[in-house]
């Protein structure tokens, strides 16, 4: 009987036990050109290069292994010598798949970064043994859509970026076992609904939801009625048309919203009627011509209101604000054509200590808009205020400020800036002089 298949077994055998046990001198040895290898912290860092494959001499026993901006073409069987890794990055290469069960005995593996490469295709059996990852990004690749159970093997995943892909299609149940999830990134992709509501009852602890860059036209009613957690939802640049009155049912613990940067006609208020703990909302760049009266008026806990570059925005009305009696900080800047504030606009809002009314057609205020003096921070520039009578208050009204408070004179031509104890206050270009 020959014994050359038995000696072949026995050599493999102890090839791989002596890849286990490599004394900590040989990581070093074995370390690529244009990586850097720390047997202490059990780090490797190959940077930029030209590895286009995975290195199969690295110790064993290394923790984190970063390879970015390198020509990997794929995961190879190389990947299973290191057992013991917490974080892998692969990303800005050139992978074009990801062989099934190619992290199927890294179950120590926290976060995999494979951001920017080619990947055309996830399945649930990508990512078989992943039992302990926490984040996946998967962002800059050309998924085109998300199968059955896609992830369903990483039942810790906290957050799962899919950003800038080609998603266009998400089978109902693609995220179902993600009962952790409390971050996802589904923005930039070719989304024309919204996932159906199948998608998102999984996400049980799902806390901030990315869906902007895609195309919407609208949301129907109910469609997140079923993530209770969410505190930030980001629509900017969906491609919104309308948003129905129920579109936010169920979003009653968000507190951050941003719709800028879409094609809404008018302030949505009776969707936001369901928004009563919302905090911060971004909502510039969109195609409504007038705030009415008690646009805002459901949204009680509002502080923060972004309102920027609407290009068609002409008025601002009476009681535009009213019922939003928590708001501090107001930006209602770049707005081309906004030439007409209500007397009585900002009334009713106590707590407002900033107000950025910058870049937009005013040529005057009223001097009742608001209490001018108790605001901390007031920017008026790039408006073309006529200097007449009706802002001779305004003019008081920054000399009292000054001579009672230290002041700093900036040095741009035709702007001047009063500093009150760290606030400012700025007037527009050549105004008053």
């Amino acid at each position: 009987m020959s014994l050359a298949p038995h000696l072949g077994q026995a050599f493999s055998l102890c090839l791989c036990l002596v890849l286990a046990t490599l004394p900590v001198a040989l990581g070093l040895a074995n370390c690529p050109n244009g990586c850097e290898c720390d047997d202490d912290t059990l780090m490797v860092n190959c940077g930029e290069g030209t590895l286009d494959v995975l290195p199969i001499a690295l110790n064993p026993a290394i923790q984190r292994l970063v390879i970015k901006n390198n020509k990997l073409k794929t995961i190879d069987s190389s990947m299973q010598f290191y057992a013991q890794l917490t974080f892998l990055d692969l990303s800005f290469n050139d992978m074009l798949t990801i062989p099934e069960r190619s992290f199927a005995y890294h179950a120590k593996l926290q976060e995999l970064h494979l951001d920017h490469n080619k990947i055309g295709q996830v399945s649930n059996k990508t990512f078989l043994g992943l039992s302990t990852i926490s984040v996946l990004n998967l962002r800059g690749n050309l998924i085109a859509e998300l199968e059955y159970r896609t992830f369903s093997p990483m039942v810790k995943l906290a957050e799962l970026n899919l950003g800038q892909n080609r998603i266009s299609h998400i089978d109902p149940h693609a995220l179902d076992g993600l009962d952790n999830l409390r971050v996802l990134y589904l923005d930039d992709n070719t989304l024309t609904t919204v996932p159906g509501e199948l998608t998102f009852q999984a996400l049980h602890s799902l806390a901030e939801l990315y869906l902007g860059t895609n195309s919407f036209m609208t949301i129907p009613g109910g469609a997140f009625q079923d993530l209770k957690g969410l505190t930030r939802l980001d629509l900017r640049g969906a491609g919104l048309h309308n948003i129905s009155g129920d579109a936010l049912k169920g979003l009653e613990s968000l507190r951050f919203l941003d719709l800028s940067d879409n094609r809404l006609p008018a302030i949505p208020t009776a969707a936001f009627q369901r928004l009563g703990r919302l905090e911060q909302l971004n909502i510039g760049q969109n195609d409504f011509e007038v705030i009415s009266s008690g646009a805002f008026s459901g949204l009680r806990e509002l502080r923060h209101l972004e309102l920027t570059g609407a290009q068609r925005l002409r008025r601002v009305e009476s009681g535009a604000f009213s019922g939003n009696t928590n708001l501090e900080h107001l930006n209602l800047s770049s707005n081309k054509q906004l030439n007409e504030l209500s007397s009585i606009a900002l009334g009713g809002l106590p707590h407002l200590s900033t107000v950025v009314l910058k870049a937009n057609q005013l040529s005057s205020l009223d001097e009742g808009l608001v209490p001018w003096a108790d605001l901390q921070t007031l920017d008026l520039s790039e408006n073309p205020f006529e200097c007449d009578c009706r802002l001779l208050w305004l003019r008081h009204l920054l000399g009292n400020v000054k001579s009672v408070k230290s002041v700093e004179e900036s040095t741009v031509p035709g702007k001047e800036t009063t500093e009150m104890d760290g606030d400012k206050v700025r007037e527009g270009p050549g105004l008053f002089q």
